[in-house]
């Protein structure tokens, strides 16, 4: 891929440290304050549509979702890698979220649409209800669904390369040895940031 649209997969060759994560928490700020407005709650690398959600939630959600993975990513570079600088696991993972403004943005257009959805989806008390909702739906709801699962899932892969690359980077591993290390932290990650909704909740 041309070196000019790198930033778009690996912007830590130019970016990485304090910078970066200064510049990834004005993003991720931004992203939070959009997806409050839209109902949307963003945990690791998770997306969720909510019906109602306070400041706290939001914001308490994405340090969350952030503060395990760097945490969990930081403690594994410390055993399989040299030279490891925190500021760098930190302010390298804190940036590769610039994805999730994309979907904040997405959900808040939608945001009429989700609350009518989710209120009905939750209205439902069995199968055959959920059942005659879906048979309600119009050729443009079956758009947006779509829509929304495409995008949702392109941010997906885009922010889990970005973490990756943020990993490799930061840790100077290659090979199998940093794609299942990778793997490792990010399925630990996900477990921990569960635990810590639920207890939260």
């Amino acid at each position: 891929m041309n070196k000019n649209w790198s930033w778009v997969y690996n912007p830590f060759q130019k970016i990485a440290g304090w910078k970066a994560f200064a510049i990834g928490m004005v993003i991720l700020t931004f992203a939070t304050v959009i997806g409050y407005f839209g109902n949307t709650v963003f945990y690791g690398i998770s997306i969720k549509s909510v019906l109602s959600i306070t400041w706290y939630k939001a914001f308490s959600l994405q340090a969350t979702g952030l503060a395990a993975i760097v945490i969990v990513m930081w403690i594994t570079a410390i055993l399989f890698a040299k030279h490891v600088r925190f500021q760098d696991i930190l302010g390298t993972v804190t940036l590769a979220k610039y994805p999730l403004v994309l979907a904040a943005i997405l959900f808040l257009v939608l945001s009429n649409w989700l609350n009518d959805f989710n209120n009905a989806m939750l209205s439902s008390a069995n199968v055959q209800e959920l059942l005659e909702i879906f048979n309600k739906l119009s050729f443009a709801d079956y758009v947006i669904i779509i829509l929304l699962v495409m995008v949702s899932f392109l941010i997906l892969i885009w922010t889990i390369t970005l973490l990756f690359n943020a990993f490799r980077v930061s840790t100077n591993l290659k090979g199998s040895k940093c794609a299942l290390l990778f793997i490792a932290i990010m399925l630990i990650s996900e477990i921990i940031i569960h635990i810590l909704i639920t207890v939260m909740s």
